[in-house]
């Protein structure tokens, strides 16, 4: 008889073979710059919703702010694209943290100071006021630690490496509070043959975020300060179909088995 570890192992196998006989299957990835330093690698699959920012900046940097399109620049769009928010602020000499990385609706304010760029997390909409910002998800929820995949930043020495990996769903499957204007559809950090992005490292970071269990700002962030950015504005940029080789579904698959086993 089978034990029970053999037949999940075979169940998984029997996924992966059948996902891998797919020749659907697979990811979008653009890639810009030279690795391990100044460098994005972006991915989406549009079945899993895996999105994946990895990016390569110097020392200085300690944090980022983007929004990712289908092609179209992001910047000044309101209600149809995500703004996520990393901070790597605990960052040192030649260390390894794990970041704290909250989602918004971004309000599609263009920005023209520091805290106009990054309004969404404090300001829903572009409207005139203050609105309610459009939550999506944070890390330091825990009820939603599930969607990571990988969240890193890596202090090497003469570079940094941060890596921002997770399930989407909750992000691909919001409905935005102060939806597009003109009826633009939501489209979350999706992308697919094309590309564009709003991408804003910052330099002197210091965030904080709501301690107060009872507050709607508990686990968001409640500041966001910087003492200077460098920006990567990009429109339509080609992308890659990245079809796994066979191998690479199973380890997937493993990788997931060993995560369901930790969970248990």
């Amino acid at each position: 008889m089978m034990s029970r570890s053999s037949i999940s192992i075979s169940l998984v196998l029997a996924a992966v073979a059948s996902a891998a006989s797919s020749a659907e299957a697979g990811f979008w990835r653009w890639t810009y710059g030279s690795a391990p330093n100044n460098s994005v690698i972006a991915e989406f699959d549009p079945v899993s919703h895996r999105f994946k920012w990895e990016f390569g900046a110097g020392t200085n940097v300690n944090g980022f702010w983007t929004s990712v399109s289908p092609g179209p620049q992001p910047r000044g769009d309101a209600g149809e694209f995500a703004a996520l928010f990393f901070d790597a602020s605990g960052l040192t000499a030649n260390s390894s943290i794990t970041p704290k990385l909250t989602a918004y609706a971004y309000n599609g304010v263009p920005g023209n100071s520091n805290s106009s760029f990054t309004s969404s997390w404090w300001d829903g909409s572009p409207a005139a006021g203050t609105q309610a910002p459009d939550r999506i998800w944070s890390s330091l929820n825990p009820d939603t630690t599930n969607a990571i995949i990988q969240l890193s930043a890596t202090d090497h020495g003469t570079y940094r490496r941060f890596v921002v990996e997770i399930d989407a769903s909750m992000i691909q499957n919001h409905t935005p509070l102060y939806p597009d204007a003109n009826g633009e559809p939501w489209t979350g950090v999706a992308f697919g043959s094309l590309l564009g992005h709003w991408f804003h490292p910052v330099i002197g970071l210091n965030a904080t975020y709501g301690t107060d269990p009872s507050s709607a700002d508990y686990n968001w962030i409640t500041s966001f300060n910087f003492t200077g950015w460098t920006f990567s504005d990009m429109t339509n940029q080609t992308t890659q179909w990245v079809i796994p080789t066979p191998g690479a579904f199973a380890l997937l698959g493993l990788a997931g088995l060993v995560g369901a086993r930790r969970r248990r």
